[in-house]
């Protein structure tokens, strides 16, 4: 079930009125039933090795708040000796860890899957917070749990703070918008808000953050370097040479089937994000590669020999590896999946396959078969499995 957005503001209009335009205070817009973590069980994930998290420590001084970070993974006796006020942990990529937490993205069927990044989460006791910022991507801030003050700007070129440069914050600033976020509450902040999110009490906040490429990340592709790392944007305020996609035009059906859409390599041509001379088929092969490119400490496993087998020869449900990434492209001349950053040739008798594999993370051993029965259909199925894209190992003969 998607956000309840108000009457007024069907998912086309918040689109067009919204989407990387302005913030939009979604007070009980998520009545779903959606997994929930507590504090605990956020701090056993910030011990672990292949898990990104951070603790921000605020500290106040003659009236005036000051940050410091430390980041995991931590030990459980650092977690355990925290003080009652005043820290806010948090952890990336909870839904490739924890696959359940997916189900936050079916709040947006009106986003592109490619479009959308991470699950972060974060606890935060009274006072916690992560201080005044700006980040240069879209993002939906879920309360779940306890109430969080978020104090909003509209002055786009506040000044930096230069005692917090290892977090990137902005100077304190006079809120020009207040929202007090209590479970069930979503707020939607396009890029380049400046925002302030302090906990009333201990809180949870559920964070969808979008995926927008950057200049450099595309080019670095183009130019064949695989050294560059996939990551969802940090603020580079002070980077001037820093360009991102957007698409303030989004259309409702770009977000049908995983698909990345025509209009989106369009876009890319008209920001100049690539050479102006390169055809939609190059443009389509790097942008793809470059959304679906995993961090490195997230790569999944290369399945086994007897799982791998099975596979091949149709014998079993697949599953989609909580850490895969995947997209389609469909054009008149042209087919290509994308998984884990690498592109492939789609076979159309591929296609139905691509779409369940984006759509529910999960196809039946009957499609399978079918697809083994194709011409290019063996080929295809061994990619995906050279690609990592299958969560093999726990499945049972």
């Amino acid at each position: 079930m998607p956000l309840l957005l108000p009457d007024s503001l069907a998912p086309k209009a918040f689109l067009a009125e919204h989407w990387q335009k302005r913030p939009l205070y979604l007070p009980q817009a998520n009545e779903r039933n959606l997994p929930t973590i507590d504090a605990d069980e956020i701090a056993w994930l910030a011990t672990l090795q292949d898990v990104e998290s951070r603790l921000v420590f605020t500290t106040i001084t003659d009236d005036r708040a000051s940050y410091r970070v430390m980041q995991g993974p931590f030990a459980e006796s650092e977690l355990q000796a925290l003080p009652r006020e005043n820290w806010t942990l948090l952890v990336n990529d909870v839904d490739k860890h924890l696959p359940a937490f997916r189900a936050y993205f079916d709040l947006l069927p009106f986003i592109p899957q490619w479009r959308i990044d991470d699950l972060m989460v974060s606890v935060a006791a009274p006072g916690g917070s992560v201080g005044p910022h700006k980040d240069n991507y879209d993002v939906f801030l879920c309360q779940g749990d306890g109430v969080r003050e978020w104090r909003l700007s509209d002055n786009l070129l506040l000044k930096h703070d230069k005692e917090s440069t290892s977090l990137d914050l902005l100077e304190p600033f006079p809120a020009s918008t207040k929202y007090i976020c209590v479970p069930g509450d979503v707020l939607y902040l396009p890029p380049a808000v400046p925002h302030w999110g302090v906990a009333q009490d201990l809180c949870t906040t559920y964070s969808i953050g979008m995926r927008a490429p950057t200049c450099s990340e595309l080019k670095f592709h183009a130019d064949g370097s695989r050294e560059h790392e996939a990551h969802r944007p940090k603020d580079n305020s002070n980077n001037t040479e820093t360009v991102f996609y957007s698409d303030p035009d989004l259309q409702l059906g770009e977000a049908a089937d995983g698909r990345i859409s025509g209009d989106a390599v369009r876009r890319i041509q008209a920001q100049k994000l690539l050479n102006e001379s390169m055809t939609e088929f190059e443009i389509a092969n790097i942008l793809g590669a470059v959304v679906t490119e995993p961090k490195s400490w997230l790569c999944p496993e290369s399945p086994c020999t007897s799982d791998q087998q099975r596979a091949d020869r149709g014998q079993t449900d697949l599953e989609v590896h909580g850490m895969a990434r995947l997209a389609w492209y469909i054009s008149d001349e042209f087919l290509l999946i994308f998984a884990n950053g690498v592109a492939h040739d789609l076979p159309p008798s591929g296609v139905n396959v691509a779409r369940q594999l984006c759509l529910d993370r999960s196809v039946q051993k009957a499609e399978i078969q079918t697809l083994m029965g194709q011409p290019d259909g063996p080929a295809l199925l061994s990619w995906l499995l050279e690609q990592g894209v299958f969560k093999l190992n726990l499945m049972p003969e």
